[in-house]
């Protein structure tokens, strides 16, 4: 059998199918169909049971998130479930109670966990942007919010906290002493002023415990889908202890690099108009949530540092003109994306 790192995409794929199989048997559900959604980080298949259910079962990437971030998920998607009508996908637990297995096969080098959780219907929140879905984002944040402030975690959840712009234990390849020689002196300038004032945001956050509560941290516009005029939130693992700002300026940030040319100042205020219908805005300073933002463009150049290491000059060189735009204003735009 060749080593799976020597093997084509579709030769992987062919490996992890079965792995694929050897998860759902482990959940015990008859399958009708299945179909591959995606591999990206993680593998996703739509899964369709004989009982007329369909779930998307996830392979996660060996490494990426660790048993218990991935219990914590479920943890919370059963509290949301039980508390709320959010509508955010449920796990399904094998008999044995298990949310989360780990499953090897002949031919995968690696143990994987496995979740299988229901599937939510819609289309990407990204193909629907507009004042009004933007309103009802904010409302959904919210209540998210809400629930993760008054959630009591039950023995096992996660202690991590997003006190830090790499908060999962990342390698800080962007700040390597190897990694900052290389770089040019304008970058470098920008890249290690920006650090400082994003970890300052952070200890200033953090030195006060009033407000942090369980948080989504990866919700952004395509993380949510629309069905039916609902909004309904996917992808919960990264779960982890933050606050609202924080939160928020994720889905700013994507907003901004991914969204619609010119709609950004729009979309901002029709947000927190739907969130401050159900809370105060949980700024304490007015840019407090752009610093949050500058630290998720130096965790996504930290990713292309560790990862894609030929592309890192070119991405700074558009990241570049972006971060001294914040240094200069304290506010967060696109000027400098390509």
């Amino acid at each position: 059998m060749r080593p799976f790192d020597t093997l084509s995409p579709r030769g992987r794929l062919r490996r992890l199918r079965r792995l694929a199989d050897a998860a759902l048997a482990a959940f015990e559900v008859q399958v009708e169909r299945m179909a591959l959604l995606g591999a990206f980080t993680n593998t996703l298949y739509r899964v369709r049971t004989a009982a007329g259910r369909t779930y998307v079962l996830r392979i996660c990437a060996p490494g990426w998130r660790t048993e218990t971030d991935l219990r914590s998920e479920a943890l919370w998607l059963e509290a949301l479930a039980r508390d709320t009508q959010i509508g955010a996908p449920v796990p399904h637990r094998t008999p044995a109670g298990e949310a989360v297995i780990s499953v090897r096969v002949d031919g995968v080098p690696a143990m994987c966990h496995c979740t299988l959780l229901s599937w939510i219907p819609g289309i990407n929140l990204g193909e629907r942007l507009s004042v009004e879905t933007l309103t009802r984002m904010g409302a959904l944040f919210a209540a998210l919010h809400a629930h993760g402030a008054a959630f009591a975690p039950p023995p096992g959840f996660t202690t991590r906290r997003m006190s830090h712009y790499l908060a999962r234990g990342e390698r800080d390849a962007l700040f390597e002493p190897a990694c900052i020689e290389a770089q040019q002196v304008r970058d470098r300038e920008a890249l290690e002023a920006t650090r400082d004032r994003v970890e300052a945001a952070f200890t200033a956050r953090y030195a006060d415990p009033d407000g942090l509560r369980v948080i989504h941290n990866d919700l952004w516009h395509d993380n949510i889908k629309v069905n039916r005029g609902r909004l309904r939130p996917l992808d919960f693992e990264d779960t982890l202890w933050g606050y609202p700002v924080q939160d928020i300026a994720m889905a700013f940030e994507d907003l901004l690099t991914e969204g619609p040319t010119g709609c950004y100042a729009a979309f901002v205020e029709a947000f927190r108009t739907g969130y401050e219908r159900s809370a105060p805005w949980p700024e304490r300073y007015a840019g407090e949530i752009d610093a949050f933002q500058a630290g998720r463009m130096l965790w996504v150049a930290n990713y292309v540092a560790a990862h894609e290491t030929p592309h890192l000059q070119g991405f700074l060189s558009r990241l570049t003109p972006r971060l001294e735009a914040y240094l200069e204003t304290g506010r967060v735009t696109s000027r400098g994306v390509a």
